[in-house]
């Protein structure tokens, strides 16, 4: 379980520095780089870096070598998989008050997630990786009864969905929807309502991997953050990270 921590904050008359403090006062498994990295951001736009920061650094030195005398001794390692990597920490720096990423699901496209026609990207949840990254409201609406018999579809669920903030592996920000659907036996939330816009600005292939991320920003906005994609190589049998 990942170590949060949490800055007292006072008003501060410099409100880029304020706000900066506050995107990543509630960040969970902040890296000791970033927090670093982000204390030279201060240092040279010449500002001080508050204590706050300067407790943030400390604090992530402490917890990080307890982490790792535990981890020790119980014989366990965490998976660096659950880390947030550094490109999320990048687009959720570009958020107000960015918090809360969760690792969802470990994507392969497939023909039918660049289907113009269909228009989706699906997620099945029994491959989940989390499961906690809704609201209880928006699990509500999700789960809104499907359709009567004999009026449904090849796809049912419910008609309603929660708008979501999605970042595609360009940086680039999409709106769309997100919705719960049964296709088949398997239930699946899906990505609509704007999926065709993602389509187009990417170079997406069959059987690109991605890494979907949520989290939450502003006053609790949800987003979905695609990873940059990992192709596999006919020729080779290996796979290179890239960016469309």
């Amino acid at each position: 379980m990942g170590t949060k921590v949490f800055l007292l904050r006072r008003p501060c008359e410099d409100s880029c520095v304020d706000e900066l403090v506050s995107g990543m006062a509630v960040l969970r498994e902040i890296s000791l780089l970033d927090a670093e990295a982000l204390l030279g951001r201060f240092r040279r736009s010449g500002r001080e870096a508050t204590l706050g920061m300067a407790v943030l650094v400390k604090t992530n030195q402490l917890s990080k070598k307890v982490l790792e005398e535990k981890e020790g001794a119980s014989g366990t390692e965490k998976s660096s998989s659950t880390r947030p990597p550094k490109w999320l920490m990048m687009v959720m720096m570009k958020e107000k008050n960015a918090h809360d990423p969760k690792l969802i699901i470990k994507k392969k496209l497939h023909a039918s997630d660049l289907s113009k026609t269909q228009s989706r990207l699906s997620m099945p949840i029994n491959q989940l990786l989390s499961s906690d990254f809704l609201t209880d409201e928006e699990t509500t609406i999700l789960h809104e009864p499907a359709p009567e018999p004999g009026k449904s579809t090849r796809t049912e669920g419910g008609k309603k969905g929660v708008s979501v903030v999605l970042v595609d592996p360009l940086s680039k920000r999409h709106e769309v929807e997100l919705r719960r659907w049964k296709m088949g036996e398997n239930w699946n939330y899906v990505v609509v309502g704007g999926w065709n816009n993602v389509i187009d600005r990417n170079e997406f292939k069959v059987d690109d991997v991605t890494v979907i991320w949520s989290f939450r920003y502003g006053g609790g906005k949800l987003c979905l953050a695609l990873s940059p994609l990992v192709r596999e190589s006919k020729h080779s049998g290996q796979s290179s990270s890239r960016r469309s």
